[in-house]
């Protein structure tokens, strides 16, 4: 399906509760590779605000279970119901290694810009992801990460590295994903709208994009890309 989820929510609202690159615009080019089912029960793994758990429910017409750690449930909750999909959208507050879930409750799981919190060893798909997905369901993941592997972190970057943030190459991604024997990747490619995505987020008044705006400025397009990953899981 093709969708530009951005006419679905004002712009304001959008600088408002997006927490980085334009979630609306990487979830768009994501899924227009990925064949979600009429009615999919999608699990929206490190939600932020619900974004793109609302855009899910009311541009995609999936039922979805909105899962952070760092957004208060109630929170969300509240946000779904000013939208009118209370009855679509559920808030939950969980870890994703720690999922509150019963096995093959969705057939679908979307994470952007979270994965790289959790996701960074090759037994999380296996033993905390996958049983929650039924066979054939589909991830749907984008991670920020590198444009070519660093031997070392340049200087003009340093001033902004987090050490342990996970920020890799699509290829290491890639195959961390292939040594999951439950899991099909589809689809393991640098996103088209990593930039644009980016700079809806500068536009906004959040704290850390006036930080991510000086950082960006001296990145210029040299080190960072959006990965997308897509994976099919297959029957035990």
């Amino acid at each position: 399906m093709t969708l530009d989820s951005t006419t679905l929510f004002t712009r304001e609202y959008q600088l408002q509760t997006m927490m980085g690159p334009n979630c609306l615009r990487i979830l768009d080019e994501l899924l227009a590779r990925a064949d979600l089912p009429p009615g999919a029960r999608v699990l929206d793994l490190g939600c932020g605000m619900g974004l793109t758990s609302m855009a899910l429910a009311k541009g995609y017409g999936c039922t979805v279970t909105a899962a952070d750690l760092w957004i208060p449930a109630e929170d969300n909750a509240r946000r779904f119901a000013e939208a009118d999909l209370a009855d679509r959208v559920t808030a939950v507050h969980c870890e994703a290694r720690a999922l509150p879930f019963e096995p093959e409750s969705f057939d679908a799981v979307v994470s952007i810009d979270a994965w790289h919190y959790f996701a960074a060893d090759s037994a999380y798909l296996s033993t905390h992801l996958l049983p929650m997905l039924r066979p054939g369901g589909c991830l749907v993941v984008a991670i920020p990460g590198l444009r070519r592997p660093f031997e070392r972190i340049p200087d003009d970057l340093r001033p902004y590295w987090v050490d342990g943030m996970n920020f890799c190459t699509l290829s290491w991604w890639r195959e961390l994903w292939l040594q999951c024997t439950g899991l099909t990747v589809r689809h393991a490619f640098d996103m088209q709208c990593h930039g644009q995505a980016w700079a809806e987020w500068l536009e906004s008044d959040n704290e850390h994009a006036k930080t991510d705006v000086v950082m960006m400025d001296m990145e210029g397009g040299r080190y960072f890309a959006t990965h997308g990953l897509i994976g099919e899981k297959l029957a035990w």
